[in-house]
This record gives C-alpha cells, structure tokens and sequence, in this order.
C-alpha cells in the first residue's frame, strides 16, 4: 500500500470536491454553523469572572437549541461522507436529500454502535470510581480503586477497538445499506486481515499525523478574534472530505483488485 499514493489522490479529491464548487462548500459550512456559533453563546470566563456560581449564567435555551440544529445537520454531512465511502471516482453532489439524509442517519448509528461497549466501561468506571471513595462501601479504599483502573484500562482498549473497527464498518454500512453489515466483527476482521493490519495501522497513523499539522494550523489561526472562526468554519470540510476519501481508499485495498488511485490534477 503506497500511502503517499493514497494522501496525493485523497488531497487532489477533496481539491475537485470543494475548489469551485461552492454551493457544496456552502452547505458543508452551513452543517458547521451551529457549533462554530457556540462560543458565542457560551462563554465560560463569564462563568469563572462570577463572584457566585449559579446556573442562570448558562444560557441552556440557546445550547439547547444550536446542539439540537448541530444534531440534525449532521446527518446530511454523513450522507454526503456515505457516497464518498461507496467509492465513487468523482465527487458526488448533494442530491436526492432524502435517501441521503437516511444514509446519514445509518452510517452515524454504525459509528456509535462501535463505541457502546467503551460508553458501558465509561460507566462502570466512574460507578467504581464513586464506590471506591465511599468511606461506607465494602469495596472503598484498594478493591474499589484498584477495579477502578481495570475499567479505565478496559475502557481505553474497547476505545481503540471501536476507532479500528468503526472506520471500516461504516465503510461497509455505507456500501451494503445495512447497519448489521456495517458491526458484523468477523467480517470486518477479514476485511482488516486483507488489508493487513501493519498496513492499517500505518494508514491510521499517517492520517492521524496529517489530522494533528492540519488541527494544530487552524486552532493557531484560531486565535485571530472573528477572522480565526471563520477560517476553521471555511477550511476544516477541505479536511473532512480529505479523510473521509483516504480511509475508503485504505479500505479498497481490502479488494482483490482494488483500483490503483487515479491521481486528479
């Protein structure tokens, strides 16, 4: 797997993809409005300059509201990221909304099945955690801590797993149509084997590296007041379609003859 390859072809989609195509940028930025709009409306120093806490400073209507929106758009984001995973050799449009709204809705149900045994560890820590620092429990003191750090180990490793696994099942959610394809374990360990899991791995690192520059670039824009928002709303979809056409290329690999990526100029 020539992973050089894979990022030169995946830089080059998201170019084709964005670059003049405004209407689609638009809509990738219009999805991002809503949290890009929440420091505006939450300010924690307000909250830390207060000489008394109380929950009358956090304006729980309008968080309510821009989480609910924030919620909602999602879904047209990962429908549109569902036809880039199909594999499609140019980028797709934004069309046909409702099928892609229910795509949307599929693949980011497959995402969150992945990490419901890290929520269910997340809980029975923190459980442990309580129990643990009871003074009239049975398991306070060592037991309590001690079962305490197995769970966060536990929750760390089911972590892992599920950024492993779910990469690849919404992938194959996305091109089968189906939610159980897309948390099938024995499949997607077959799909892993075929890719190869050195070759994987060296894949998640690659993007993760390439994900760290790119974040690390926008949050020093960042602190440019106004204009540093407006730079991450405008560039961080260049990003997501970036990554989202690198893994469905790793995945290709998976393939018996995997097309060699067609490097667009």
């Amino acid at each position: 797997m020539d992973n050089g390859l894979i990022v030169t072809e995946s830089f080059n989609y998201a170019k084709e993809t964005l670059l003049g195509k405004w209407i689609r940028w638009v809509i990738f930025i219009i999805c991002g409005l809503p949290m890009a709009l929440f420091p505006f409306v939450f300010n924690p120093e307000k909250i830390a300059n207060a000489t008394t806490f109380s929950w009358d400073l956090i304006p729980w209507k309008e968080i309510a509201v821009l989480f609910l929106v924030a919620f909602l758009l999602s879904f047209i984001l990962s429908g549109y990221l569902a036809r880039i995973y199909r594999g499609a050799t140019t980028p797709p449009e934004f069309d046909n909304w409702g099928p892609l709204y229910i795509d949307g809705i599929k693949i980011a149900v497959t995402g969150f099945l992945w990490f419901i045994p890290m929520i269910l560890a997340f809980v029975l820590m923190v459980a442990f955690a309580i129990v643990g620092f009871s003074s009239d429990s049975a398991l306070s003191g060592a037991p309590g801590i001690g079962i305490t750090i197995i769970s966060l180990i536990l929750m760390l490793v089911l972590a892992i797993i599920g950024v492993i696994y779910s990469m690849m099942g919404i992938i194959r959610c996305a091109r089968t149509g189906s939610i159980r394809e897309g948390i099938r374990f024995t499949a997607i360990t077959e799909t892993l084997r075929s890719i190869g899991w050195v070759n994987y791995f060296i894949a998640l690192v690659v993007l993760f590296v390439i994900g760290i520059i790119f974040f690390v670039a926008i949050s020093a824009i960042s602190l440019i007041p106004y204009v540093g928002d407006i730079v991450q709303l405008v560039f961080i979809p260049f990003y997501t379609v970036f990554s989202a056409r690198y893994i469905t290329r790793v995945y290709e690999h998976s393939e018996p003859q995997a097309a060699a990526p067609d490097v667009m100029g």
